[in-house]
């Protein structure tokens, strides 16, 4: 459908270089950011990648997309990452960021990026607009004392540690790991160096938090496995307490080849004497510590919204990803903001590929956009959103087979955050 004519002295467009400062600004005040370089959305924004809404000629309004390439079941979809939205506090509820909203999608649309993705501040805004949850991110809070475990391999390799500027070649090995341990899963980034520098191997700013350290695993001279961390004395632990462990361990995130490797790198980390507090901010929602703990309560787990997902093409983005069974299913989608997903579409998949085009046929399925967000990602099943009402379904079977198809080897999860 066409876009809405925009209001007298409205203009929507892109940011050029000597307006980033303004850029800045807005985006800073909006989401009450004080400066924060790690949280700085200029430092690395191109204007180019900016739909920013202007008021009689001031930036009233910001909106970032960077163009991340990102694994969806195992292949790389070209994604924009949204970021740094909002708008001046003094004009909001002008219907501004739909505008910037509409216009992104349609540039994004045109640069071919099939998925849009982004970690809110409120979920509710997002939604909306036809971007589903579809990742939860876990945090736990363990004592090393109390992490035991189950059924779990025996390793047999070694394990070094490292402080990550020490590391060769920008930590090479480390980045080997990464490629390595992303390529079937489902949400993580292909990272460039700035990725790496700028968040998991970065220093702290605070240098109470500690030097980052890289633990390695590796077996026959092969690395099979990496964990990033600091840790340090915890300043909440009384000096002139009895208690004899202060230390506190923070994992920024790890990476594994093999069940061992996994096993061996939680291993280290409960055997810190001095430490009374393992923490972690970041698991995806299939973490096998869940399953590894002997007793799971001692991981004290907490679970927010992760990365949101937006279908803005809809046969790019699935015929994209990757698909364990043959299959074939017809179903109709409603996107009001974007007509281009519109219609009735026949999809065929297999483990060689995947083709899709509209038909004029009665589907078997009918959701909307925000519903095919969390079935393309394996967040939600076809049977589980007809549980709850969002899907129509001319029977049973098509729910199933549905299942089968969408299903990912991987629960969708993004270590970056942007």
């Amino acid at each position: 459908m066409p876009r809405r004519q925009l209001p007298p002295g409205v203009e929507v467009r892109s940011a050029n270089s000597e307006e980033m400062e303004d850029f800045r600004f807005i985006a800073n005040l909006a989401l009450g950011e004080h400066g924060n370089p790690k949280r700085d959305p200029v430092t690395f924004l191109q204007p180019e990648w900016s739909t920013c809404v202007f008021e009689h000629g001031a930036l009233s309004t910001t909106f970032g997309a960077w163009p991340f390439s990102m694994r969806f079941n195992g292949e790389r979809a070209h994604v924009a990452g949204v970021t740094a939205v909002g708008t001046d506090p003094t004009k909001r509820r002008r219907g501004y960021l739909r505008l910037a909203m509409e216009h992104s999608l349609d540039e994004q649309y045109e640069r071919g990026q099939s998925l849009a993705a982004l970690y809110a501040s409120q979920a509710g805004i997002y939604q909306r607009f036809g971007y589903a949850v579809c990742s939860r991110r876990l945090r736990y809070e363990i004592d090393p004392h109390d992490l035991n475990f189950v059924q779990a391999p025996t390793p047999i390799g070694t394990l070094s540690v490292s402080n990550a500027k020490d590391l060769p070649d920008n930590a090479v090995v480390v980045r080997d790991l990464y490629r390595k341990y992303m390529q079937p899963r489902n949400g993580l980034l292909h990272r460039g160096i700035n990725l790496w520098t700028a968040e998991v191997l970065d220093e702290p700013s605070d240098i109470e938090e500690g030097p980052v350290r890289v633990l390695l695993y590796e077996e026959d001279g092969e690395a099979l496995g990496y964990m990033v961390y600091t840790s340090r004395e915890d300043q909440s632990i009384s000096k002139h307490s009895a208690y004899q462990r202060d230390h506190r361990m923070t994992i920024r995130e790890y990476g594994w080849l093999t069940p061992a490797a996994y096993v061996a790198m939680w291993q280290y980390a409960a055997a810190q004497d001095l430490t009374w507090r393992i923490y972690l901010n970041d698991a995806p929602s299939d973490d096998p510590i869940q399953h590894f703990a002997r007793d799971p309560r001692t991981l004290r787990v907490g679970a927010l919204d992760g990365v949101l997902v937006r279908i803005v093409d809809l046969p790019r983005a699935l015929i994209t990803r990757r698909y364990q069974v043959e299959s074939e299913l017809t179903f109709r989608v409603l996107d009001e903001l974007c007509e281009w997903n519109q219609g009735t579409w026949k999809l065929s998949v297999g483990p060689e590929g995947a083709d899709i085009r509209q038909v004029d046929e009665s589907p078997e399925l009918t959701m909307d956009v925000f519903t095919l967000a969390h079935l393309a990602t394996g967040a939600l099943s076809a049977t589980y959103n007809h549980r709850l009402g969002r899907i129509e379904a001319a029977d049973s079977a098509a729910l199933l087979r549905a299942d089968h198809l969408f299903a990912t080897e991987y629960a969708m999860h993004c270590m970056n955050h942007f």
